[in-house]
């Protein structure tokens, strides 16, 4: 397999995947490109890493077992095919619309969304440990300027003021892009899944789609199923701080 290669290449040596049709391209981002695939009647997505995966901090074979653990309990499929060294995952397709930063304002879809994240955080915490600092000081080192250093003292004043937490198995990637209206609702692109904290998925929701303070209310209730306490609406803002200031890094770097 070639990963650099053409999309029908790469099929043309899997194992029974000679024939398989590329029927569009789903993605193409600084990572990876992304392509919808068609054998006979059944419909798969097959992602092929670019050079930056690596360089970015893709953990693949971390990935890898995270999708088995979902698969496992019933919240994501078996992958048909995964090769980490080799850059290539093959899924089957899951049918649906994947969401905006509307469907995240309906407060019925925030109560779907937390119930959903309380069984994804209810899976044993997978070994891999997802680190956003570690990531930040990398990307930092990788850009080597006075901004990415400026932004970098910020991201760890923020860490700073982190309460402790019981690692979780995470997301750590829920833009409204990553969840799908199926039934039941559906996450996808688990790349930055890992043991982490729980609430940083829900600082993720709220921050980066800017949820107003009674959705936020609404959805930190739903996900404890009670009304928050303090330290837990410390906790939700104090990640808020963390992955806004963490977001404007990773602009940097993915962006210049």
């Amino acid at each position: 397999m070639n990963p650099g290669g053409e999309p029908h290449e790469v099929l043309a040596g899997i194992p029974g995947f000679s024939a398989a049709r590329i029927v569009r391209s789903l993605s193409d981002g600084p990572t990876n490109r992304s392509f919808e695939v068609v054998l006979d009647s059944r419909r798969f997505v097959l992602r092929l890493d670019k050079p930056r995966a690596a360089e970015l901090g893709r953990d693949r074979k971390a990935e890898k077992q995270i999708c088995m653990m979902l698969a496992s309990a019933g919240l994501a499929p078996e992958p048909v095919l995964f090769e980490p060294s080799e850059g290539v995952y093959l899924r089957p397709y899951v049918p649906g619309r994947a969401w905006s930063a509307d469907d995240l304002r309906d407060i019925e879809n925030l109560r779907r969304l937390a119930a959903l994240l309380r069984q994804v955080h209810g899976i044993p915490a997978a070994p891999h440990r997802f680190d956003p600092l570690a990531a930040a000081r990398r990307y930092t080192e990788q850009l080597d300027t006075d901004g990415a250093r400026e932004l970098l003292r910020t991201v760890e004043d923020a860490a700073s003021g982190l309460p402790e937490f019981t690692p979780a198995l995470c997301h750590n990637d829920l833009v409204c892009q990553n969840i799908l209206e199926t039934d039941p609702l559906t996450l996808i692109d688990w790349e930055y899944a890992g043991a982490g904290d729980a609430m940083f998925d829900l600082a993720v929701v709220v921050e980066h789609h800017q949820l107003d303070q009674q959705r936020e209310a609404d959805f930190l209730a739903s996900y404890v199923q009670s009304p928050p306490t303090a330290s837990q609406i410390y906790h939700l803002h104090a990640q808020r701080k963390f992955y806004a200031s963490l977001l404007a890094l990773w602009n940097l770097r993915v962006h210049g």
